[in-house]
């Protein structure tokens, strides 16, 4: 049971720390976290994977860098390869893409992280829909309730084990010790009251 409890509790604070670090820490830091949705930076950031970005202003901006930037209704992150300040644009290009595009500096949102969270974009795409968040409480709070449950019953086993051990370990009861004469005057007194109900017998007889 306390195996059981032990892991339990170990698989919900592990939900709730990798929860917290992804989707909390980062934005305490001034992060915000974007799902990757195509191929076209897939040796640094494979699609379903989660990036991170921070709010930056052109000047900031070096060439390699990885930027977010809007095009049209879309949000784009690709890696800078050149810069034209004079006309304010960036020239940038998907790690996976044969073509550049030129970016306007006012279509900048900011700079990415140069690494990646895999997988964690699926979820988080899910965990912001209320289903996903309320799927997500009640599983971690199911979690809760059975550890607290083991927990308990385990606690009653252990009073139970403690309980049988002190049953057996409790001493014998001792037994009255006496001198040989209270022994022979006790015998004496008991012969003599079978006698007696021996006499008496025959006397009716």
């Amino acid at each position: 049971m306390k195996v059981i409890r032990a892991v339990i509790n170990t698989v919900v604070v592990l939900v709730v720390v990798v929860l917290c670090v992804v989707f909390l820490l980062p934005r305490v830091f001034g992060y915000q976290p974007y799902m990757v949705v195509s191929a076209s930076m897939k040796q640094s950031f494979p699609v379903g994977s989660l990036i991170f970005v921070r709010d930056a202003v052109p000047e900031e901006i070096e060439v390699g860098d990885p930027i977010t930037f809007n095009s049209g209704t879309l949000t784009i992150t690709h890696r800078v390869v050149a810069i034209d300040n004079s006309q304010r644009t960036f020239t940038t290009k998907g790690d996976n893409n044969q073509t550049s595009e030129r970016v306007s500096f006012d279509s900048l949102k900011g700079k990415a992280l140069n690494f990646s969270v895999p997988y964690m974009g699926y979820f988080s795409a899910w965990f912001i829909t209320t289903q996903g968040r309320m799927i997500t409480i009640i599983i971690l709070s199911c979690l809760l309730l059975l550890g607290m449950v083991i927990g308990k019953m385990g606690e009653l086993e252990d009073e139970e084990d403690e309980e049988v051990a002190g049953e057996s370990s409790e001493p014998p009861e001792e037994q009255a010790e006496i001198s040989p004469e209270e022994a022979a005057a006790i015998i004496n007194t008991e012969l003599e009251r079978k006698e007696g109900e021996i006499n008496e017998q025959k006397t009716r007889e």
